[in-house]
């Protein structure tokens, strides 16, 4: 059996190849003199994206249509990703780069409300191919903290820094001489400024009632037809999250200081109950040790059967 030798093989193929070249110079013309044309320029390439894998980095806001199952993230960066069904989602980018701090759907209507952290408001378009920005809306003089659009309604409210509620129309994105002033919200209930809104949420049994949640620990139930509050509830700790008994005759906060207090709507001068989940209850009954704040607090619905 004959030995293989790998560099006679690489020899014979040099060997053909400088005789093909020599072979198409033409006569009396050196070999080197015949360079090699470059016809790609570096304008000719670009770089872009083609796939985007896993969950978007640095997210800020979360919302979800129940009906369209359509799961929104917003992220520190200003972008939009949209989740559908297994393998189909969107991507899109706000102009300014702002973080998107809140995202509202219009639910089961296409549409989608961003709140950026530069104090713009945008309405999306999701029933197109490629999602776009309808109407936009900037506040100049006041901060937006937090925004609230109830079911299947047309006003959208928006709380600010200030401690004053605006109100939206969605359809024309204009916005409504209806405002919510923090002083005749909390009147007499405080002797120093609230704080920013921290929560809007309307009654699920009687959306005419507007529950309104003051960082300093204040919630009014506010009437929006005859313009006033109809019960005041203090509490001595900052609220970071409030939510309805889905009944509409109580609601929870949770505040700073680790506590939940659940609060009777007819009830205003004390919670009807006060409890710390993780914190060290004493012996003696005493009151029990503060811990970590509690960021966000849900009923869950149960249902029979």
């Amino acid at each position: 059996m004959k030995k293989f030798n790998i560099r006679k093989v690489l020899d014979g193929l040099t060997a053909a190849s400088s005789s093909s070249v020599s072979s198409s110079a033409q006569p009396g013309t050196p070999r080197d003199a015949d360079p090699v044309q470059e016809t790609l320029q570096s304008e000719h390439f670009q770089l872009c994206k083609t796939v985007r894998q896993g969950f978007p980095n640095q997210p800020a806001s979360m919302a979800f249509d129940p009906v369209q199952k359509i799961l929104a993230v917003g992220t520190q960066t200003g972008a939009l990703r949209l989740f559908g069904r297994a393998g189909v989602e969107c991507y899109c980018q706000h102009e300014s780069g702002a973080a998107v701090i809140q995202l509202q759907f219009l639910i089961n209507e296409g549409a989608l409300v961003s709140a950026l952290a530069d104090d713009s408001l945008h309405l999306w378009n999701l029933r197109q191919k490629i999602p776009a920005v309808l109407h936009s809306l900037k506040f100049n003089r006041e901060r937006i903290t937090y925004c609230h659009l109830p079911f299947q309604s047309k006003w959208l409210y928006i709380g600010t820094e200030r401690g004053n509620i605006h109100i939206v129309n969605v359809e024309s994105f204009t916005l409504s001489g209806y405002v919510i002033m923090w002083n005749k919200a909390i009147e007499l209930s405080t002797k120093t400024h609230p704080g920013p809104v921290v929560h809007i949420s309307d009654n699920p049994m009687d959306e005419g009632k507007l529950l309104i949640g003051f960082e300093c620990g204040v919630v009014v139930l506010w009437d929006l037809k005859s313009k006033k509050a109809d019960y005041r509830y203090n509490y001595d700790e900052a609220i970071h999250s409030v939510a309805w008994h889905h009944e509409g005759k109580q609601f929870m906060c949770s505040h700073s200081d680790g506590t939940l207090t659940t609060w009777n709507i007819r009830a205003p001068a004390k919670p009807a109950q006060v409890i710390t989940p993780h914190g060290k209850q004493p012996k003696d009954g005493k009151k029990p040790e503060p811990c970590r704040p509690i960021l966000k607090v849900e009923y869950k619905t149960t249902r029979a059967g």
